[in-house]
């Protein structure tokens, strides 16, 4: 008996081939999970790592959902572009993908469930044609088998039979010889039937080993199967769990660009409002401003007139100017004369009032002071003063004072300014002045000479006397 024919089972997701040799070997096993052939054209993308998934153009992206070419890429590839393209979207490395990520991740994730159910059922085929194989061996066992119990009890009515025919003639020696030749015959019959026996023997234990090796290795396979089912479900279920959460964190990002993009827009549409008003604005201004300078050159014009005119006007009346200017210099020599004689006897006159001048002024009560405490009994208008001791009886009590000028406390700082005038004036003619203040303290001395404020009557009203 030949080897049997080779077996193969090819999915679209790309699993390995299943082979059979002679001695019942499967070298092939389970290369659908370890084996997917990488796209060339998905594997561009997958080596262009220095970029950004996000960089990738539209056209690009719709080139590649019509091409299909994630069919040949294998699912390890497939985990690694959704892990690497969601990690960059919720790192904030490009804030302009999520639009294109959304049509990335949906033809992964759906590229995964196909691959997902594409292995589940070559695997339910795979098992089906193990349990086929090892249906069809059964039978060829029990044909073999029954073919054997044939051939023995074949062998053993022929043999009775012989024995027969021996014990039954005893004819001449022809009919011996045919005897012998038929029994040589017989004989050659049972050997060739022996030796199918021995090969079909042999062929049984050969299938019955390979039957257990299949059983072994079908058992390992769907070991194998269920673990690696298992683990797929995991990953699936984990990465189902990421997707999720990292879509949820996209949306949230896209809901936040969005607020971003209509802020931005509605701060633009604002500004160019502002800009739009500001514009009209200067306009406005630029026309007013025109007008004015319209305005200002029609006054310029008859400024320019008005100046010629005034030209002509102050040519005439500084002619004149001149006449009645040399009629003044003509009186003004006359006027010095007439002030130096003035002014000698202003001089005259207050060597006769005295040059030394001692006046009284009284201060007020303040605030508070009871007025029975005073001690001024009467003022005279010639400078006469009568001051009340308290403490000295009779006529020691009284006692007069005598002063150019005694002022009372209503006098005022304009009233003080005019006594003290006349010495101000005699400065201007080369004379020495001393006007001082004196008394006990708190009696009125600063008051007097500088006022309640910085610049009091007798300090401004000297100064412009001088």
């Amino acid at each position: 008996m030949g080897p049997e024919p080779e077996v193969s089972e090819r999915g679209n997701g790309g699993l390995g081939t299943l082979k059979e040799d002679s001695d019942g070997t499967i070298p092939g096993r389970m290369e659908a999970f370890n084996g997917l052939a990488e796209g060339s054209y998905f594997s561009d993308i997958l080596q262009a790592k220095c970029g950004h998934y996000g960089d990738l153009p539209a056209s690009k992206i719709s080139e590649l959902m019509k091409l299909g070419s994630l069919e040949n890429t294998s699912t390890q590839s497939l985990f690694t572009v959704t892990n690497m393209i969601l990690d960059e979207c919720v790192e904030g490395k490009n804030e302009n993908i999520p639009q294109r990520v959304a049509s990335i991740l949906k033809l992964v994730m759906q590229e995964i469930q196909d691959r997902v159910s594409k292995q589940a059922q070559n695997m339910r085929k795979q098992s089906t044609l193990y349990k086929s194989r090892e249906e069809r061996y059964q039978s060829k066992i029990r044909a073999l088998e029954t073919l054997a119990t044939g051939t023995t009890e074949e062998n053993e009515v022929v043999m009775n039979q012989l024995r027969q025919m021996k014990y039954s003639f005893s004819g001449p020696s022809d009919v011996i010889f045919l005897r012998q030749i038929e029994k040589t015959k017989i004989e050659e019959v049972l050997k060739l039937e022996q030796h199918d026996l021995t090969i079909f023997r042999q062929e049984k234990d050969r299938c019955e080993s390979l039957i257990l090796s299949l059983e072994e290795e079908i058992r390992l396979t769907k070991q194998d199967y269920e673990e690696k089912c298992f683990q797929l479900e995991a990953r699936a279920e984990e990465t189902k769990d990421k997707l999720l959460k990292k879509i949820l964190e996209l949306e949230c990002l896209l809901t936040d660009s969005r607020n971003k993009v209509k802020e931005l827009e509605d701060f633009s549409e604002s500004k160019i409002l502002r800009w739009k008003r500001k514009e009209h604005g200067y306009r406005h201004f630029i026309d007013s401003q025109f007008e004015s300078l319209q305005d200002l050159r029609l006054a310029s014009e008859s400024i320019k007139q008005e100046v010629s005119k005034i030209k002509n006007v102050y040519a005439e009346e500084f002619y004149h100017f001149g006449v009645n200017m040399k009629g003044l210099i003509d009186a003004a020599q006359n006027y010095h004369s007439v002030l130096e004689e003035n002014r000698k006897l202003y001089n005259e006159v207050q060597d006769l009032k005295g040059n030394i001048r001692v006046y009284c002024r009284i201060r007020p009560f303040l605030p508070g002071q009871s007025r029975k405490q005073t001690t001024i009994q009467y003022i005279g208008e010639n400078g006469e003063l009568v001051v009340i001791n308290p403490l000295k009886p009779g006529k020691d009590s009284h006692r007069l004072f005598k002063f150019n000028k005694v002022f009372g406390p209503a006098s005022t700082q304009e009233e003080v300014f005019r006594d003290t005038q006349p010495l101000i004036r005699s400065v201007l003619d080369g004379y020495n002045v001393c006007i001082f203040a004196y008394g006990q303290t708190g009696s009125g001395k600063t008051y007097t000479m500088t006022g309640p404020n910085a610049t009091s009557v007798v300090d401004w009203g000297s100064t412009i006397e001088l």
